[in-house]
């Protein structure tokens, strides 16, 4: 089965990315993330294969009850290549240290590997993905006449979200102390 990590987006930062998420791609013609629901998120370990998720889970569980939440704020957009455009994330010196250590604790898996996504991590919470130049700057126009988001979020939280068949499902969150 495949998995991710991610953090929840909760309370008005998850409304207002998912208002974003159903209108502005479509809006455009851009309808992946319609296609491909997911909840509201910031990826800290990209998409991976396992059998078995008994010891993985233990280890997220042990690891949630070591770390203390900290803080995470978005402001503002971003894209990558004109291709994805996203809710701009600024981790704080905890909240990054809590990604890295998270990787070196899945790392422990000899069966699951660490990518260059995850090596190279820009955090992001995704509005439209795989858009063509065209839609791309309409969007990108569009979204740049919105009021700047600004939400400070608390990371207090690691999930694993399967993907048992078409779309992605919570599976099991982990609440940092």
């Amino acid at each position: 089965m495949k998995y991710v990590l991610v953090y929840l987006i909760r309370g008005k930062a998850e409304k207002y990315h998912q208002k974003l998420v159903k209108s502005v791609g479509p809006k455009f013609g851009e309808d992946y993330m319609i296609k491909n629901p997911l909840p509201s998120h910031i990826t800290l370990k990209s998409p991976f294969k396992k059998e078995q998720m008994k010891y993985l889970e233990k280890a997220l569980k042990k690891f949630a009850e070591e770390h203390k939440a900290t803080k995470i704020k978005i402001n503002g957009f971003g894209n990558f290549r004109r291709f994805v455009a996203f809710l701009k994330i600024k981790f704080s010196k905890e909240a990054k240290k809590i990604q890295k250590e998270l990787l070196e604790t899945i790392q422990t898996f000899k069966d699951i590997e660490i990518s260059e996504f995850d090596r190279k991590y820009k955090p992001h919470s995704t509005i439209t993905y795989g858009n063509t130049s065209k839609s791309f700057n309409k969007i990108w126009d569009y979204l740049s006449k919105l009021d700047k988001p600004k939400f400070n979020l608390s990371f207090d939280n690691i999930t694993i979200l399967k993907k048992p068949r078409e779309y992605w499902k919570i599976h099991r969150i982990y609440e940092l102390r």
